[in-house]
């Protein structure tokens, strides 16, 4: 456990002061700070505003540095590892314990911390404002459900590939094609694309059985969290060192 702790100190403390993760927070919190002000001096509804910032700002960054930086998780250090676990210091469980958490951490920390005061901002000074309580919050856990999933698939894939931009390019490509594929069969719950496309009917509470609907989706990711993490923790006790 001291050494999990360790470790987990470590690494969240190298992602707070990361290049990465700073021009990360800047690329967010600027267009989301000029997209209040405009809303505030325009007719612009506030469900829309707000999934347009989403859709088109904060997913796609959010998913390109979740991806390099939870690829990057154990395949960028596999050295260090390896001194580190085969000179008896740490367990392999510890060591992965401890990547997982600091980078679901940090997904989960960035994410909080830019979309719910840009979603109170937005609710609370859009010129027409036609969002519902439920449907904002419900939209947020769904989009952040997602980002989890994400972080989860990389690090699960840095355990198994030794290049991690080939596995950060193999993340978006598979979340990507396969969201578009479940929105073509008619499986918008299990589809990340269908979720961004319906934020502004979400966000209004508009969709048939908004609780359910977003239950559902929030469930599925979670497992597939769950299921990413449990790979990543499997994987690396058995591989090769």
């Amino acid at each position: 456990m001291q050494a999990y702790m360790a470790l987990l100190r470590y690494d969240a403390g190298q992602l707070a002061r990361s290049w990465l993760v700073r021009l990360w927070l800047g690329l967010l919190v600027a267009p989301a700070l000029f997209i209040v002000i405009v809303a505030a001096n325009n007719t612009e509804k506030a469900s829309e505003t707000l999934a347009a910032y989403i859709v088109a700002g904060l997913v796609p960054v959010s998913a390109l540095v979740i991806a390099v930086v939870s690829t990057a998780a154990v395949s960028a250090e596999s050295a260090v590892a390896a001194d580190s676990i085969l000179s008896r210091s740490v367990t392999r469980t510890e060591y992965i314990a401890a990547k997982v958490t600091s980078r679901l951490a940090m997904t989960f920390l960035v994410f909080a911390a830019v979309a719910i005061p840009f979603a109170y901002l937005i609710v609370r000074y859009s010129a027409e404002v036609d969002t519902s309580v439920g449907g904002v919050i419900a939209g947020l856990l769904m989009v952040g459900a997602g980002l989890l999933f994400l972080a989860a698939l990389g690090i699960a894939l840095s355990t198994l590939l030794r290049n991690p931009l080939l596995a950060a390019l193999i993340v978006l490509a598979a979340v990507v094609s396969s969201g578009a594929a479940l929105q073509f069969l008619g499986l918008p719950w299990l589809s990340s694309t269908a979720v961004l496309r319906d934020l502004p009917t979400i966000f209004r509470g508009d969709i048939d059985d908004p609780v359910w609907h977003a239950t559902r989706v929030v469930l599925v990711f979670s497992a597939l969290t769950a299921a990413g993490v449990a790979s990543a923790v499997f994987v690396f006790r058995r591989r090769d060192l």
